[in-house]
């Protein structure tokens, strides 16, 4: 009974050693990869870099001001850009995939996946791929470059996946600000309405801050200005935006559109010399334009009456506008004056 008693424990014994070394072989074999994708000072990231496998490549920049650069052309989304950061800090190694899903995975990795490159004061410190969702939508397969096998990840408290956060789409990137400025700083915005003159003007800021407006093609002053409206219509341009990038059109089409006569266009002037404008053209009517007919007379309209093409100086893409966004801008020079407004907000063609 004894002797019974000795062989059980040194079998209990046995085992409990086996499982202990499998258990510290296959954290050796883990320990590193599964810490690997996680970079926790993102505070000192100054660069990412991503590429997916339909050629599209991205190059992410800390500014000395704080925000980030796309492709050394535009500033990058905020909100996209802390998001991306958040992910590359929390994310963490939920599972190895296993023998069965080997193959499988690293065969969609290969086809679907996006690189990331992670640097932090000039040096790569984070290089790895990113993939597709598991069939639960709850983990992410992602692949260290260098590695021996892809990981199951995911963001502990978060119930998603995270092949959305890591695009290399330059057009996606960029923050979609026409015009970001602090009214204060404002020295000078010029309107010209080409098919309507009486609606083009200039508004020019005076030593004694306060304002002048000129009207019309003869630049006929506009007295007994209203500083509230002025400041109202200032304002504006602090948040304004264009709806998306058109990226579909044919680079003769989008030719053709810029050889068409524009019908505004919009300067603004800072008192730091930095200007920007805006040259807006007609939007032609597509299938997928919501007003189709004159509800009135029951023709076609000319032209999609709810957005419009805009291009800014020193960018040839083509921005879909909304007029609706823009009627504080495109206005009437008269309702500058006290009282009621003379023209309708909405008194758009």
């Amino acid at each position: 009974m004894k002797r019974n008693k000795t062989a059980f424990g040194v079998l209990i014994l046995l085992v409990v050693l086996a499982v202990a070394a499998w258990w510290m072989r296959s954290t050796d074999s883990l320990e590193g990869e599964l810490s690997d994708f996680a970079f926790q000072d993102t505070a000192s990231v100054d660069q990412l870099f991503l590429a997916d496998k339909n050629g599209h490549q991205v190059t992410l920049k800390r500014r000395g001001d704080g925000s980030w650069s796309v492709n050394e052309k535009f500033t990058a989304r905020k909100d996209a850009i802390d998001n991306l950061l958040y992910t590359i800090r929390a994310v963490q190694v939920k599972s190895p995939v296993g023998k069965n899903l080997y193959n499988n995975t690293m065969k969609v990795m290969a086809a679907t996946s996006v690189k990331i490159e992670v640097y932090s004061g000039g040096k790569a410190v984070k290089k790895y791929y990113v993939g597709h969702p598991t069939m639960d939508n709850l983990g992410t397969f992602m692949y260290i470059e260098k590695s021996t096998k892809p990981f199951i990840t995911h963001i502990p408290g978060f119930n998603g996946f995270l092949t959305t956060r890591y695009f290399a789409m330059e057009s996606e990137w960029r923050d979609k600000s026409i015009f970001r400025f602090d009214p204060r700083g404002i020295t000078k915005v010029r309107i010209d309405e080409y098919s309507r003159p009486d609606r083009t003007f200039e508004l020019n800021r005076l030593p004694d801050s306060t304002y002048s407006v000129v009207s019309g093609a003869q630049s006929t002053p506009i007295p007994s200005l209203d500083l509230n409206k002025i400041r109202l219509f200032l304002s504006a341009f602090s948040e304004t935006y264009f709806e998306r990038i058109d990226g579909e059109m044919k680079t003769g089409q989008v030719d053709s559109i810029r050889r068409s006569a524009p019908f505004a266009k919009i300067q603004v002037k800072l008192d730091d010399g930095v200007a920007r404008e805006l040259t807006c053209y007609r939007k032609p009517l597509t299938a997928s334009t919501r007003l189709q007919l004159d509800p009135v007379s029951g023709m076609p309209v000319p032209f999609d009456l709810d957005k419009f093409y805009g291009f800014m100086s020193g960018d040839s893409s083509m921005l879909v506008c909304q007029y609706f966004h823009f009627d504080r801008i495109l206005k009437d020079p008269q309702n500058f004056t006290p009282g009621p407004d003379k023209t309708p907000a909405q008194s758009r063609f």
